[in-house]
């Protein structure tokens, strides 16, 4: 994608509110989702190994949404540690947006799942100017089930729809 596409994306994203265009820079930075397990199941039973696998796959999920799009993905893999080592977005929302910046991206997005119990269960994405850390947009799906065809489906309803705002929309979707 070229770096105009980029920055009208960056653009796009900054319209959501009335602050400043960004910067040229180098993409989006989306990073690794996070979980949050309220339920009675994950406090008896603990982390499960299908929930990890699901993270994963909802992060690539978005990248791969964004890429076939045409958005320029910052490469997170020089950061492994330092993006080990954010606490989870709900305890930081702009933690991972303060790191997308220090390295150079111009937009950065994270996501967690809530899940409350084996039925219900929320996805949320948010997008920050990495430059400020100033919240973009976001938006938060419920979903039922606890499978990976529920996980990829929240994911793709937020993303097919534009619900992290219209001028977002418009430049992931022209």
């Amino acid at each position: 994608m070229s770096r105009a596409r980029t920055l009208a994306l960056a653009m796009a994203f900054t319209g959501l509110f009335a602050g400043p265009a960004l910067a040229a820079g180098s993409g989006v930075a989306v990073f690794p989702f996070g979980f949050q397990d309220t339920s009675i199941e994950g406090e008896v039973r603990g982390s499960d190994p299908a929930e990890a696998a699901r993270l994963r796959m909802i992060t690539q999920e978005t990248r791969e949404r964004l890429r076939q799009r045409g958005v320029a993905l910052f490469d997170l893999s020089a950061l492994e540690e330092d993006v080990a080592g954010l606490p989870d977005p709900w305890d930081c929302l702009d933690c991972a947006a303060r790191l997308a910046g220090t390295a150079g991206a111009e937009v950065s997005i994270t996501g967690f799942v809530h899940k409350v119990s084996t039925l219900i269960q929320s996805i949320s994405i948010i997008a920050y100017d990495a430059r400020t850390g100033e919240m973009l947009g976001n938006a938060s799906v419920s979903i039922r089930g606890n499978t990976d065809e529920a996980w990829k489906r929240g994911v793709d309803y937020i993303l097919d729809r534009g619900l992290l705002g219209k001028d977002v929309e418009t430049a992931l979707y022209p």
